[in-house]
C-alpha cells in the first residue's frame, strides 16, 4: 500500500505512462474548481489521512483492512463538523510541517512533540479563522501535486531524462518544493480572484 512518497513514486513508476492523464486531468479540476468542491476535498483528505495510518502502524496481515476501516471513519466524522474539520486538517497539516523541520535537529523526543504540539494548535486556529483561504491553498496543493504526479508518469518511461531531474532534485532541496509551490500559489491566486468575481463565500 502507498503509504510515503517513496511508495507513490515506486507507484508511478511500475503503472503505465497513461495513468498520467487522469492526474493531469483531476489535478487541473482541483487547481481551477477546487473551492466548489471543498468539502469532498477535506472528506477525501480525511480518509486518505486514515488510510495512510492504517497502513502504516497496523500488523501486516490485518494492514488492508485497518487502513479501510480507518478511512471510512475518518471520512465519515469529518463531514458532518466540517468547518472543525477543516481546521484540525490545517493543524495536522501545520503539525507535519513542523516535524519535518525538525527532524534533521537533534532535540528530545518530548521537545520535539512540544513544538509539534504548538505547531497543530497555531495552525488550527489559523484554519478556523481564515477557513477559505485554508481550503484553497489545500485544493490547489493537492491539484498541483496531482500535475506533477502525472507528468512524472509519463516522464518515467524517459530514463534520461527522468535521470537528470532525479538528479537536480537530489542535489538541491528547493527543486521539489518549487516544482509544487508554484502551481499551488498560481491555482491560490486564480481560486482568490474567481471567488471574488463572484461574489461567493464557502
Amino acid at each position: 500500500m502507498i503509504t510515503s512518497v517513496e511508495d507513490w513514486l515506486v507507484f508511478l513508476k511500475t503503472s503505465h505512462a497513461l495513468i498520467g492523464f487522469p492526474l493531469i486531468i483531476g489535478g487541473a479540476v482541483l487547481s481551477l474548481f477546487g473551492w466548489r468542491m471543498w468539502k469532498l476535498c477535506v472528506v477525501a483528505s480525511f480518509a486518505a489521512l486514515g488510510a495512510i495510518v492504517g497502513a502504516r502502524y497496523a500488523p501486516e496481515e490485518t494492514r488492508l483492512s485497518y487502513a479501510l476501516i480507518l478511512s471510512i471513519s475518518l471520512g465519515a466524522l469529518s463531514y458532518w463538523p466540517v468547518n472543525l474539520s477543516v481546521a484540525v486538517l490545517g493543524g495536522v497539516i501545520g503539525c507535519t510541517g513542523v516535524l519535518h523541520l525538525l527532524s534533521g535537529v537533534r532535540l528530545d523526543p518530548t521537545t520535539v512533540w512540544f513544538i509539534g504540539t504548538l505547531g497543530f494548535i497555531g495552525c488550527a486556529a489559523y484554519a478556523l479563522i481564515n477557513r477559505q483561504f485554508v481550503v484553497i491553498f489545500v485544493t490547489a496543493f493537492f491539484g498541483a501535486v496531482l500535475i506533477i504526479s502525472g507528468l512524472m508518469a509519463f516522464v518515467m518511461e524517459y530514463q534520461p531524462v527522468y535521470g537528470a531531474l532525479q538528479a537536480l532534485a537530489t542535489g538541491s532541496v528547493i527543486v521539489v518544493p518549487f516544482l509544487l509551490l508554484v502551481p499551488a500559489v498560481m491555482s491560490s491566486f486564480y481560486q482568490v480572484a474567481e471567488i471574488r468575481r463572484l461574489g461567493k463565500d464557502l
